[in-house]
């Protein structure tokens, strides 16, 4: 009898529960804690704030191989040593085909350029390594063994202007000829927390 009176209870209490939990925290839409990663490099000291949710963008490569991708991945990044603050795009370009023996995805005198709602915003690494910019350690795991990974700089302006774009693409330009990476994944909800956390909007 008090096991059947205890099953009632909580077969009335589980759809408050879950209406509680839906207005804490909106369908779609991580949670602060779950969209940011803080963390103080090891290395370094720096203190790193770091997107959960990348920006993926993918290309088909059809003439190379069946169901072949080259990937664009890009995630916010800010780095803070001592109270100077830097903000980048964690990168990492790679591709699911072996590409050894091929022209690399971006090619050296290629450029990548973000479109965010027709705004351009080009993709540029000053050549320095991440122990340069106060990083001991990438902030974010390579997608695969042959991920290459790239610090692109960024500023709060600009990361906000991506995180509340309607569309977003990437379009390699290579030879004179534009290549367009498609959304592949949306990590624009995670974009948003991380742009509020440091001031962005």
């Amino acid at each position: 009898m008090l096991s059947m009176t205890l099953t009632r209870r909580r077969a009335r209490a589980a759809p408050a529960v879950l209406f509680a939990t839906l207005l804490v925290q909106p369908s779609g839409l991580p949670a602060a804690d779950d969209a940011l990663r803080q963390y103080v490099d090891e290395t370094t000291a720096a203190s790193i704030t770091v997107a959960t949710q990348p920006l993926i963008f993918a290309r088909e490569r059809s003439d190379l191989a069946v169901n072949a991708r080259d990937y664009v991945v890009l995630t916010a990044t800010e780095v803070n040593i001592t109270g100077s603050r830097s903000h980048f795009w964690s990168a990492y370009i790679w591709s699911t085909i072996d590409r050894r023996d091929r022209e690399p995805v971006v090619a050296p005198g290629d450029e990548l350029v973000l479109v965010a709602d027709g705004r351009p915003i080009t993709l540029r690494s000053d050549g320095k390594t991440l122990r340069d910019h106060g990083l001991g350690q990438p902030p974010t795991r390579a997608p695969s063994r042959t991920a290459i990974p790239v610090l692109y700089a960024a500023d709060r302006e600009s990361i906000s202007y991506v995180a509340h774009a309607t569309e977003l693409h990437i379009e390699l330009i290579h030879g004179g000829s534009n290549e367009v990476f498609a959304l592949w994944k949306d990590g624009r909800a995670a974009l948003r927390a991380f742009s509020a956390s440091v001031g962005g909007g």
